[in-house]
């Protein structure tokens, strides 16, 4: 009895409606009928490890490292395949984080742009002068948008804080391991958090760079930065570091630490980068590549670089709001590009080295953190291009809801200029500047231009035909996004009439996609299918033909 007493209670499971359903379904059925539901629906079987050792090779390649070191617990026969050794690692804390949590940053991003939009038409009339009632109305705003956030701040930190214990779990696991532990670590990128995890990141930099000699390092820190001191680093013997990038991490004091004064690629973005440019290229003496990204606030005194001693050959900067950027001296540099939200004037002083050059420019309405002086300004071709050295590429992305490029001509021409990209030229632009461009290039020998078709407005072609310009040497026209407008047609046909040595003129569809690493060469051209009928074809091809008086025998139009 007291067996009896003691043995637990079984409690029978309650069948739903659909399993009663089903049981009945399969008794009924026949044997054979029975047998072969079970096979074809048996998720048991492991049809991948049924696969040859040479497939599963294969798809081990693909695998990024930590995806690759979770197969081993499958078998033991996936222990024992061969696997490519790897050498870059990237630990990023969003892989951690639910879905949930980028669906309430998104609504949190969208309650500040919207609290940013009512706060601005204060801000843009009341600059100079604070009136007492706009100053409560703001203060009211902004008490609503607190209050509407609060909530969302709250769930969002809680999600944070849970994927950063995972995080520290599994940073700590790879860069401290016990000693006697042997990797080979080439390249390494964490994302993480800031705030009270800064005694962690502070270790895995140590460690990183210190103990595991990683050549290729990238710090994203989300949210507050935090502050690393690399002259720590100093004493140490491992010391490999080539290329770094930091996020919200601003290297205090710590420019003229040996560390700094190996590397040949650096990148500063957001708050990293505090000035001081001078100095960093100044101590830093084996520095090829420097990138400065994302710079918060705009500065009316602009960039100035003056390092005769700088071995430099590429500059970057990048959604930075620098109202000028002077480049004083800078001997060895070949490459510089510039992108972001405002244009920036540029000045050229001793850089007899530079050969290419990029802008990318995308000029929005008005900006409530800027002077409205600036942000509605329309700006010649000679505020980007007076006094430019004989560079022999050309990179242009002049982009914006309504035309700021004045269709003046380039006072300094560029005699040594031979190819030339426009790209995302807006189709309700009117080219007419960048016939002024070619105007000022007499040795061009290529031109590609493509035009962005998004826009529902069309551009109306100005008559060019009294411009009696010749381009000798100009022997490749590339227009992609061509649709077969009237303005198009009559842009390819005066450039084509004033070639006299044009040996191709390719006119596709498609679009043009952008690598951000890479500024110059990062445009890819990527082509659309179209179905030209044949009446449309012909009538395209003698419109361009019609009356040009072409002298050039080798001309060959395609048009895709």
């Amino acid at each position: 009895m007291a067996t009896e007493e003691a043995a637990p209670r079984r409690y029978r499971r309650l069948r739903k409606a659909i399993d009663v359903s089903t049981a009945t379904a399969v008794v009924a059925s026949p044997p054979s009928k029975r047998v072969r539901l079970s096979k074809e629906r048996n998720t048991n079987e492991d049809r991948l490890s049924s696969l040859p050792d040479e497939i599963l090779i294969l798809i081990l390649d693909k695998l990024d490292a930590r995806t690759t070191i979770t197969t081993t617990i499958l078998s033991k026969r996936w222990l024992n395949l061969p696997r490519r050794s790897h050498t870059c690692y990237d630990f990023a804390v969003d892989d951690l984080l639910p879905p949930r949590y980028h669906r309430l940053k998104r609504l949190w991003m969208e309650a500040k742009a919207a609290y940013e939009a009512e706060k601005s038409p204060y801000v843009t009339t009341n600059r100079d002068a604070v009136n007492l009632s706009d100053f409560y109305a703001m203060k009211d705003k902004m008490d609503q948008w607190t209050r509407r956030i609060r909530p969302l701040t709250a769930a969002l930190e809680r999600y944070e804080r849970w994927a950063m214990r995972h995080y520290v779990k599994r940073v700590d696991a790879f860069l401290l391991p016990p000693d006697g532990v042997h990797r080979t670590i080439q390249k390494l990128r964490l994302q993480t958090f800031g705030r009270k995890w800064n005694q962690f990141i502070q270790r895995w930099v140590t460690a990183a760079i210190a103990r595991w000699g990683v050549e290729d390092f990238e710090l994203n820190v989300e949210g507050r930065c935090i502050a690393y001191d690399f002259k720590i680093l100093d004493g140490c013997q491992n010391l490999q570091l080539k290329r770094l990038v930091l996020f919200n991490c601003p290297p205090l004091g710590s420019f003229n630490s040996l560390t700094f004064q190996r590397l040949t690629r650096l990148s500063l973005c957001k708050t990293s980068y505090f000035g001081l440019a001078n100095r960093i290229l100044t101590h830093c003496v084996h520095l090829l590549d420097f990138s400065i990204r994302y710079c918060p606030g705009y500065c009316a005194g602009g960039l100035r670089i003056n390092v005769p001693t700088s071995r430099l050959k590429n500059l970057l900067v990048d959604n930075c709001k620098f109202g000028k950027i002077y480049l004083h001296s800078l001997p060895c540099l070949e490459t510089f590009a510039c992108r972001g939200l405002l244009p920036s004037k540029i000045y050229y002083g001793e850089v007899p080295g530079l050969r290419h050059v990029g802008l990318d420019y995308l000029k929005t309405e008005g900006d409530s953190k800027v002077d409205p002086s600036v942000s509605n300004r329309t700006y010649p071709l000679s505020k980007f291009l007076k006094r430019i050295p004989p560079i022999e590429s050309l990179v242009l992305q002049f982009k914006g809801p309504e035309v700021w490029i004045e269709p003046i001509a380039v006072p300094d021409p560029l005699l040594h200029l031979k190819k030339l990209f426009i790209a995302n030229v807006p189709i309700n632009w009117d080219i007419f500047w960048i016939v002024t461009l070619l105007d000022a290039a007499p040795v061009l020998e290529s031109c590609h231009v493509h035009i962005d078709n998004r826009s529902e407005n069309m551009a109306s072609w100005l008559d060019v035909q009294a411009q009696d310009r010749q381009y000798h040497c100009l022997k490749e026209l590339v227009v992609v996004g061509f649709n077969a407008v009237g303005w198009q047609i009559g842009f390819v046909r005066h450039v084509m009439k004033a070639s006299p040595r044009m040996r191709r003129v390719h006119l596709l569809d498609g679009h043009v996609v952008e690598d951000k690493e890479r500024v110059l060469e990062g445009l890819e051209v990527v082509p659309h299918t179209r179905e030209w009928h044949e009446f449309e074809r012909s009538e395209v091809l003698d419109d361009l033909w019609d009356g040009n008086g072409i002298c050039s025998p080798q001309l060959e139009i395609i048009l895709e």
